[in-house]
């Protein structure tokens, strides 16, 4: 019997996933729970959580010990309760009796240092840490214009993007698809800004891509990727993320549309559709297994690609906890087997992993 646990920093997060894909676990195999991880007792490592009742199809409270094998869809922001689940977490990875699904992967920059020294180095834009405001008046006499992101940040959160023309600094954010910008008229007034930005979060800086369509909407192609029942990746889906008109983001938090692949594709000359999935299919094929490499084991993976007004590809992001509304706005269909394949990498789990962590599944 597999204790399988699906981890949330919250009740709210993540139910309906949860849940659909308890249904889906066979009885005689699986025992699926929900929790949180602050809900963990320090002291006897019994967890207050819900076990999913079969035969009344639903949730239920309990008390459990630690589930054997863990699906981890934690998110963190920068609070005092974030820091505390991560330390909870990180506790739970380094136990030998514990099995997650997927490890995650660290931060936005040691992803950029791993990639950037990697193969797909060409497909990844320029990126340095920039400690200061100083830092970043400095790089943008190189660049003239940027994007300042957080190092820990997912959804767009805390994106600015910056520009400058002579005294003039401009900084842009987005959020609902609303620009708000600010314009400063001395680089000591734009410093102390940037100053107190980065004195709250670590923030990173690339080059600012032209990466929108004809009609000057940002967009990205979102692909999710997964392992299946062989320990195999396989591309679930694609799909493309377009933001509103002159704006800075595609993510849908902040307000972008979704659009299916193929529509995209087929308002590009055959030439040009042939170079970008070509393009396309050496990033996806060397990806995973360079991030593998570098970082412990990973079940799934959502990548963001930007395309350049001259069809050049370029990696934004990937992530290891990745949504699925793109893919399955697009394929209803593929809801079915989204559902079932944390179950299916379970069982593969179980039966590829060494002999000292098998025998706890």
């Amino acid at each position: 019997m597999i204790s399988f646990g699906m981890m949330s920093r919250s009740f709210n997060s993540e139910r309906t996933y949860f849940t659909e894909i308890a249904k889906r676990a066979n009885p005689d195999i699986f025992t699926c729970y929900r929790f949180a991880p602050a809900k963990i007792h320090p002291i006897t490592e019994m967890v207050a959580g819900e076990k999913f009742d079969h035969e009344k199809e639903k949730w239920v409270k309990a008390e459990f010990l630690l589930p054997k094998v863990i699906y981890d869809r934690c998110f963190y922001a920068n609070d005092h309760e974030s820091k505390q689940s991560m330390a909870i977490v990180k506790w739970l990875k380094n136990r030998e009796d514990i099995t997650f699904l997927g490890n995650g992967l660290p931060n936005k920059w040691s992803i950029y240092e791993v990639l950037s020294r990697s193969a797909l180095a060409p497909y990844i834009p320029e990126t340095i840490l920039v400690p200061s405001g100083k830092a970043v008046i400095v790089q943008l006499k190189k660049w003239s214009t940027a994007i300042l992101k957080p190092v820990f940040g997912s959804g767009g959160a805390g994106i600015y993007k910056i520009k400058n023309s002579g005294r003039e600094f401009t900084i842009l954010a987005e959020a609902d698809g609303r620009l708000s910008e600010k314009v400063f008229l001395s680089t000591s007034e734009t410093e102390a800004w940037l100053d107190r930005l980065c004195s709250k979060n670590e923030y990173m800086m690339q080059p600012y891509l032209e990466l929108s369509d004809s009609h000057n909407c940002p967009f990205d192609i979102r692909v999710l990727l997964q392992k299946d029942r062989g320990d195999k990746w396989i591309m679930r889906g694609k799909g493309i993320r377009r933001g509103h008109k002159d704006g800075i983001l595609s993510n849908l938090a902040a307000g972008g549309e979704i659009q299916a692949f193929e529509d995209y594709a087929g308002s590009l000359d055959f030439r040009t559709r042939k170079f970008l999935s070509l393009e396309l299919e050496e990033i996806l094929s060397m990806l995973p297994g360079i991030l593998e490499a570098s970082f412990p084991r990973l079940f799934e993976l959502g990548i963001d690609i930007g395309v350049s007004k001259d069809k050049a590809l370029w990696v934004l992001d990937t992530n290891s906890k990745p949504g699925r509304k793109v893919i399955t706005s697009l394929n209803p269909d593929l809801k079915e087997i989204l559902y079932k394949a944390p179950l299916e990498y379970a069982m593969t789990l179980s039966e590829i992993l060494p002999e000292r962590e098998g025998q706890h599944l």
